[in-house]
């Protein structure tokens, strides 16, 4: 059975260029361990399941408008 390994995992600059920020904002997140990722031989990658669960966590939730606010 071959699998194409790097079909699961996406790179930092991948990420990046999904989400339209830099580098180093996807660095910040995983560092602030948002955005789970592995290490190897010292690049990141960020497993695409992983991917996924972080756009969930980020989606906004639709606020009450402040007149209706108790």
């Amino acid at each position: 059975m071959s699998r194409d390994i790097n079909s699961t995992f996406l790179t930092v600059a991948e990420v990046a260029s999904i989400l339209k920020l830099s580098a180093l904002t996807v660095y910040k997140y995983i560092r602030e361990q948002r955005l789970e990722a592995v290490e190897f031989g010292g690049h990141y990658r960020i497993d695409k399941s992983s991917f996924e669960k972080f756009i969930t966590r980020q989606r906004v939730k639709k606020q009450i408008p402040r007149k209706e606010r108790v």
